[in-house]
């Protein structure tokens, strides 16, 4: 029986006793000596202790003003019941400083307060334990507002507000496949770079059967390692799901792009992927992780297999090893660690996932294991794909504008000679990144062009490099090749033109004679200016010059007095003899 029940059935049976007494004093102190020598509902004595006659006077007084509300006497805080005697600046002055994310400890608060009133800045009479009491007492009552305001709306989020609560097994394997991006707490060697570095696990989970299906390790920042677990989830089961559940949040994205995450948007660069497949795609709320049944897997995988690597960091700072603790020589040779490769890492964690997290009994499968639940699970004939048919959807496809050198993809340059009658034109691409030897290069209608290969660099300068056969014998091939490929082209460019000139001059019909047509000939604006007499004169003395015949014969001799100032003195003649001379008289 619970403590309400024994309350009231204390105080029905001192009312009985109370209406059949004569003398209710008499009665009082019977009852008060029966309750307290365990007689009288000894299951309340032994929960509650001895208790005055005056006490027990309350509790029926109690029990007759809440109308035999049984409840109201439950033993409750004196805080709840008459409040604590805080003043009401107190009060604010305290949530002001507590209700913020700064997380002030309640301590501190009040401590802050004293000092203010010490100041003079406000009166303060409640003592420090009041307000400590008070302030504890506040945060019990309105947990909602205190975790809203001290953690946020995650918080609330996650420990205030309900989940809705979901019936697994309404799902089949296949229906529903989960991905998520989870930070591996141990180094592995970096295939580019040769340096060991902590990696991001693309994780592709079967909701239905909670098997991993697929992975990837990422250590590049690019959307395919999502496509890559997956494919490597459809292989395994020989299958396509019917929805794939992703995260686009900030979380996931920054973690397979480390810079400039804001740039990509996985609903955009795997819309050409799913849809293709026949496979619809659903995205979770950024920082729900309730909605997401593979983080719980995400844990499970630290504790029971990242932990037992040589190379583990710590899931967080507090949990950092030994070995790179600073100045830790003796850890650090004792227990060295040899960083796996990628390979080595796959296969660590298809065995973990195989043999032990896969024949583990799970608690969400009512005790059956994942693989047993996914295993046994019938393939839908209409959901089967074949390998080839998978591998060329599950190619990526990049729009590209040809240049003379080629298409450049991840700094890498393909070419082929087939490329060269669509310079200038948009082409769609398409590669697997697991193998970037050659792309398939499509037009715009998506029409095959060509299998495009990459390009391999040439010596900057050949003549350095004359005593290596190899590097000249290439250099040589690919210069023969561009010079033939430019005398195919002048060749065929001289027969196009050459052919449109017959065709022209072929069919081209002769233009009928035509009068001359002064329609544009218009007379110049600015006509020649009359000559001056000077101008005249100058003219005239040129053609008199023209007609003196040249003399053959050696100049005579000039008499000296006939120089005059060094020039000749000319003959003497009359106005009339020099105009009858020059033609005009």
């Amino acid at each position: 029986m619970g403590e309400a029940q024994l309350y009231a059935q204390f105080c029905e049976t001192v009312l009985e006793r109370l209406e059949e007494s004569e003398a209710r004093l008499d009665t009082w102190n019977t009852i008060a000596v029966e309750y307290n020598s365990g007689n009288l509902v000894p299951e309340l004595y032994k929960m509650k202790g001895n208790r005055t006659e005056r006490s027990l006077r309350k509790w029926i007084d109690l029990y007759l003003e809440t109308n035999r509300n049984m409840f109201s006497l439950i033993h409750k805080s004196r805080s709840q019941n008459k409040g604590r005697k805080v003043t009401y600046l107190e009060q604010h002055f305290l949530l002001k400083m507590l209700l913020t994310p700064q997380k002030v400890k309640i301590y501190t608060a009040v401590t802050t307060l004293k000092a203010y009133a010490r100041m003079g800045a406000l009166e303060s009479p409640s003592s420090i334990p009041t307000m400590v009491r008070w302030c504890n007492d506040w945060e019990k009552n309105n947990k909602a507002v205190w975790t809203q305001a001290r953690l946020g709306s995650k918080a609330v989020a996650e420990d205030i507000v309900k989940t809705i609560h979901r019936d697994n097994s309404l799902l089949n394997v296949g229906d529903v496949w989960v991905a998520d991006g989870h930070t591996l707490a141990f180094d592995i060697i970096n295939p580019k770079t040769g340096k060991a570095q902590r990696m991001t696990m693309i994780m592709v989970m079967d909701w239905a059967s909670r098997y991993p299906v697929g992975a990837s390790l990422a250590f590049t920042e690019d959307s395919q390692h999502i496509q890559l677990a997956f494919r490597n989830g459809f292989l395994n089961w020989g299958a396509l799901p019917k929805y794939v559940y992703l995260d686009n949040g900030k979380a996931f994205r920054s973690k397979l792009f480390n810079e400039k995450w804001q740039e990509h948007d996985l609903s955009s660069d795997l819309a050409g992927i799913f849809p293709r497949l026949g496979i619809q795609v659903a995205f979770a709320e950024s920082y729900n992780a309730k909605a997401k049944i593979i983080e719980r897997f995400f844990k499970t995988f630290q504790e029971q297999f990242e932990r037992f690597i040589s190379t583990f960091r710590g899931a967080s700072i507090a949990d950092k090893p030994a070995t790179l603790m600073r100045n830790e020589k003796w850890a650090r040779k004792m227990y060295e660690g040899n960083p796996p490769t990628i390979q080595e890492a796959m296969q660590m964690i298809g065995f973990y996932v195989r043999y032990m997290y896969g024949e583990n009994p799970h608690g969400g499968l009512n005790g059956r294991k994942p693989f047993e639940v996914f295993s046994s699970a019938i393939i839908p004939e209409d959901r089967k794909i074949e390998t080839n048919k998978l591998n060329f959807l599950m190619m990526s496809a990049v729009r590209k504008t040809l240049r003379n050198n080629g298409i450049m993809l991840n700094k890498l340059t393909y070419w082929d000679t087939a490329l060269m009658e669509h310079i200038g034109k948009e082409v769609v691409i398409r590669y697997d990144l697991s193998d970037l030897r050659w792309i398939a290069v499509y037009d715009l209608q998506d029409n095959f062009l060509c299998q495009a290969e990459v390009r391999r660099a040439q010596d900057p300068f050949i003549h350095l490099s004359m005593d290596n056969p190899i590097s000249h014998a290439e250099f040589t091939k690919e210069y023969k090749a561009i010079k033939r490929h430019q005398r195919q082209i002048a060749t065929r460019t001289k027969m196009v033109v050459k052919n449109s000139q017959d065709v022209v001059h072929r069919l081209l019909k002769p233009l009928p004679a035509l009068e001359s047509n002064p329609t544009f000939e218009q007379a110049p604006i600015l006509t020649q200016p009359k000559r001056e007499t000077e101008d005249l004169m100058q003219k005239l003395e040129q053609q008199v010059i023209k007609q003196i015949p040249i003399q053959t014969e050696e100049p005579k001799h000039v008499d000296i007095p006939t120089l005059i100032d060094g020039e000749i003195k000319p003959k003497q003649k009359s106005f009339d003899e020099m105009l009858k001379f020059i033609g005009i008289k």
